[in-house]
Order: structure tokens, then C-alpha cells, then sequence
């Protein structure tokens, strides 16, 4: 592997100091330790003389920095961040043309906290078996009651630059009243882990399928739609989410 001060030249950059280094080769073997079999994504470093046609990448692996063409990439909606020299990237390039990428996540605007907007929703139970029982007046009375309680609250997350993940926000602490409520909040996933496959996101948790079983890593994949400034859409498996930037946490570093 080039040196961290190699690496540095060749990417247009000024000569890190000894943190600096030391906290770049802690994310390298982060980022390595996330390569998964199967998964095509390279990682490295945005370098000068990228462009709106071109991205200058330096492989985190070694190597000279390489010229990939985003044309196609920009044109297919699968470029998500503009890098800026010395961001961390992730690439997938064109198996049939080694010096085209398909797919380029800028993961420096990729982490950071992500949230949005959740109301909650009438308890199922009310809907199915309380509702039809109602008078006119009472159903009037029930929906001026659920209006009142329909809170907005932030669910999220916190993508961190060691890979590890954080949940934000979620449901209002319970409390004994809240099982005399006729509304619910949703449950918040609450991920520990995420990383880049194949241009997808995986977000990683604990759960446990009955009660009676041990805790087990689930995954939950998420196709990214768009990353734009403070806006990022992801597709899961059964719903298109978007988020907005919680302020300044671009500047989280943990």
C-alpha cells in the first residue's frame, strides 16, 4: 500500500499530520473490515481533476489514482453526492468497462443524522371492534380526541463514519395512561450497523422472532433513490422513506 503521505500528494491534498494519519488508517481498516463476498463496491478517496463528466479515485486498496467516466452513472440517477477532494467514496465500476463507474456514493454526505415525520395511528383493535358500536355523537367525540393526540415525533438515524449506526428519536416514553389511548406510535427500529452492498444500503439490528429464542442480526436493505444536500430517499422492501438532515450533523465525526 502507498503511504498515508503518498496518498496525500496524489490525491492534490497538504500532508496530514500524525492524527490525521492515524485516524485515516483506522477508517481504511473500518471501511475493510465492511467488504463482504459478492459485493462489488470499492472505496477511496475523491482527488483533483474530477469533474461533471469524471470522478479521480484513489482505491483505498493502493494503487495510482483512476479516472472513472460518470456520465452514465449521472444519467441512470445513480450518483449520490457530488465528491469534493479528499471525500470518502464508494464506486462501483462497469464490469464491462473498468474506466466507467455505475454507481458513486459520496459517503461524507451520506453519514450523519437522517429524520423524519411520524404521526401515530388509531389502534386496530378500536378500528375493527370500538367503531361500528359508536353513536354519531361518539364517533364525533372519538375523532376530536384522536386529532388532539395525532403528535408528530422524529424517527431516525445516525449513520457514523465507523460504520456503526444509532437510532434517533422514536415513540414518546410510555406511560400508564397510554393504554387507555386510542392512538399508537409505530415501533423504531433501532439499527446498530450499516454499510454499502452492491450500491444498497444494509442496515443492520438486533431482533428475536418469539420470545422464547436468542437475539439474531437482521438485515434490512434499502435502495438509495436520491442524496441531495439535506435530502435523502431510500426505497426498503416495502415502502419509499424520506429524511431530512438534522443541522450540523455533517459534522459529526464519531
Amino acid at each position: 500500500m502507498l503511504s498515508l503521505l503518498a496518498l496525500a500528494i496524489a490525491c492534490g491534498e497538504k500532508p496530514r499530520t500524525e492524527k490525521e494519519n492515524n485516524d485515516m488508517n483506522q477508517s481504511v481498516m473500518e471501511i475493510r473490515a465492511y467488504e463482504a463476498k459478492g459485493d462489488s463496491t470499492l472505496y477511496g478517496l475523491a482527488c483533483e481533476g474530477g469533474g461533471d463528466s469524471a470522478v479521480v479515485f484513489l482505491p483505498d486498496t493502493g494503487g495510482d489514482p483512476v479516472t472513472y467516466n460518470i456520465i452514465g452513472a449521472m444519467k441512470a440517477h445513480s450518483m449520490f453526492g457530488l465528491p469534493s477532494v479528499g471525500d470518502k467514496v464508494a464506486l462501483i465500476p462497469n464490469p464491462e468497462n473498468k474506466k466507467e463507474a455505475l454507481v458513486v456514493i459520496n459517503l461524507e454526505e451520506l453519514r450523519g443524522t437522517w429524520v423524519y415525520q411520524v404521526l401515530p395511528t388509531v389502534k386496530a383493535k378500536l378500528e375493527t371492534e370500538g367503531m361500528p358500536e359508536m353513536s354519531k355523537e361518539d364517533k364525533m367525540k372519538f375523532d376530536s380526541l384522536v386529532q388532539t393526540l395525532m403528535i408528530p415525533v422524529e424517527y431516525g438515524f445516525t449513520l457514523k463514519r465507523d460504520f456503526t449506526a444509532q437510532s434517533v428519536g422514536g415513540p414518546p416514553r410510555k406511560r400508564a395512561l397510554d393504554e387507555e389511548s386510542p392512538v399508537e406510535y409505530p415501533r423504531l427500529r433501532r439499527y446498530t450497523e450499516w454499510h454499502v452492498f452492491n450500491g444498497a444500503l444494509v442496515f443492520s439490528r438486533s431482533s428475536r422472532s418469539n420470545p422464547k429464542k436468542e437475539m439474531e442480526l437482521v438485515n434490512d436493505t434499502a435502495e438509495l433513490v436520491m442524496l441531495r444536500g439535506d435530502t435523502l430517499v431510500l426505497r426498503f422492501a416495502d415502502h419509499l422513506q424520506g429524511f431530512s438532515r438534522k443541522p450540523d450533523s455533517l459534522a459529526t465525526k464519531n
